[in-house]
């Protein structure tokens, strides 16, 4: 069992005046989660407790900031949508983000009973008000954007599967193809010879597009207990769009399908769901009772609440284009984005990177990217309640768990406004607890 212990150094680098803040906080069930999926994964080839151990430096070897308090329950583990992210770090040196600060190496290293980690934020990073903090796995604490652990292998299947949803009940994972959704159980024991595997597939909805046809339609887990089919027509200048929606119910696997819906919403633009056959590029989702879709110049995120579809959201984006979405557990949407840039040689190239879209209309990413990307290689993912992850990439299904998972929880007593003239330091000591 461990222990946690935080302390926030704000150093007022005009006055030299010290603020410090100390407070122990709650360890939650992530590291036993993640620590049982390396196991069974692992079983089939790849060790993934040397990405996890040491737990200080690695499992727990990250760090995740937000402007508001998180609930404190060990099983809160999923990176929350309903705060927002001030800052973040891991185990290397970050001096151009925003967001992202340095690990303090000299600073960091073994105790007689654990271990500390210290990392350091400039005057221009994580600015804002702190209100909790929360260690994760290094990686995510170096991106926090990318949800998805070293993926352990594909499975072969004669069709490209859309993961949907996951019965951790009865370990079965529900797939999406052609317009049919379709059962396999998925087996993981790491007692046996050879795990994880598929087992046989029985096919238990067709949707029977017709009108249009499948490839036209996005189709994806909005986390209220149900499934969604969208269709959205292109609609390149100024006007009405008429959405088609389709709700099935998997709240109790019974996929029980409630009547077509047609969404009008006015003065926008739209690109259209079916301007590609790749199941996992999508331009329109549903998520936690809100549709989304993309504006055709890409520029602008609209927002429908389907309890009062006359309540429409515009997200601008300014010259950042917001090229594909997919929803997240709590509400939201996960995006990718891109922008155009300029070399250090003065030639014109396209960067980008992933980022996050808050249910209030915010949302983050690394504006400093200079990762050169052409189209998206998005995909599709279902997130388990013990964070398992299923995603489909390049037509191959793969399995791997999350990383950007709230390892602890530790709200402040009282918030920190963390200033442009200010410097700060955390220092978050886990404790071998006896």
């Amino acid at each position: 069992m461990l222990k946690g212990h935080l302390q926030i150094d704000l150093h007022n680098e005009i006055t030299g005046e010290i603020k410090r803040v100390e407070q122990d906080n709650l360890v939650t069930n992530a590291l036993g989660y993640v620590l049982g999926l390396a196991a069974n994964v692992g079983a089939k080839g790849n060790n993934h407790f040397s990405d996890l151990l040491p737990a200080a430096t690695k499992a727990l070897g990250g760090l995740l900031l937000f402007d508001g308090t998180l609930t404190e329950d060990v099983n809160n583990v999923h990176f929350p949508m309903g705060v927002h992210l001030i800052g973040h770090a891991g185990q290397t040196a970050n001096t151009a983000s925003k967001l992202g600060g340095s690990i303090n190496k000299a600073e960091s290293g073994r105790t007689d009973t654990g271990y500390v980690n210290v990392w350091d934020f400039s005057t221009s990073q994580a600015n804002g008000t702190i209100a909790s903090l929360a260690l994760t796995h290094t990686r995510a604490g170096e991106n926090p954007f990318n949800g998805a652990q070293y993926d352990d292998g594909g499975f072969t299947t004669d069709r490209s599967y859309c993961p949907l949803t996951f019965d951790e009940n009865s370990g079965v994972l529900y797939l999406y193809s052609g317009g049919k959704i379709y059962k396999k159980p998925y087996y993981t024991n790491i007692v046996k010879a050879y795990t994880p595997y598929l087992g046989e597939e029985t096919q238990v909805f067709d949707f029977a597009f017709d009108n249009p046809a499948s490839y036209y339609w996005s189709v994806m887990d909005g986390y209220d207990g149900y499934l969604y089919a969208v269709y959205v027509p292109t609609v390149t200048s100024q006007g009405t769009v008429s959405i088609k929606l389709r709700k099935v119910k998997i709240s109790d696997f019974s996929f029980q399908e409630e009547a077509e819906q047609t969404i009008a919403v006015s003065n926008v633009t739209a690109k259209s769901t079916g301007d590609t056959d790749f199941y996992e590029q999508l331009n329109a989702v549903v998520s936690s009772g809100y549709l989304y879709f993309i504006s055709y110049d890409e520029n602008t995120l609209y927002k429908v609440n389907l309890s009062n579809t006359v309540d429409v959201t515009e997200v601008n984006f300014g010259n950042i284009r917001c090229r594909k979405i997919y929803p997240m557990r709590g509400g939201g949407v996960f995006a990718t984005f891109e922008w155009t840039g300029t070399t250090s040689s003065g030639s014109t190239t396209t960067y980008g990177s992933p980022g996050v879209i808050y249910p209030d209309g915010k949302y983050r990413l690394n504006a400093e990217s200079t990762n050169s990307v052409g189209y998206p290689q998005y995909y599709i993912s279902h997130e388990t309640d013990c964070l398992q992850r299923f995603r489909l990439w390049s037509n191959t299904l793969y399995y791997s768990f999350a990383c950007n998972y709230l390892g602890t929880i530790c709200n402040l007593s009282s918030p920190v406004v963390k200033t442009s003239a200010q410097s700060m330091k955390v220092t978050y000591t886990l404790t071998d607890a006896v």
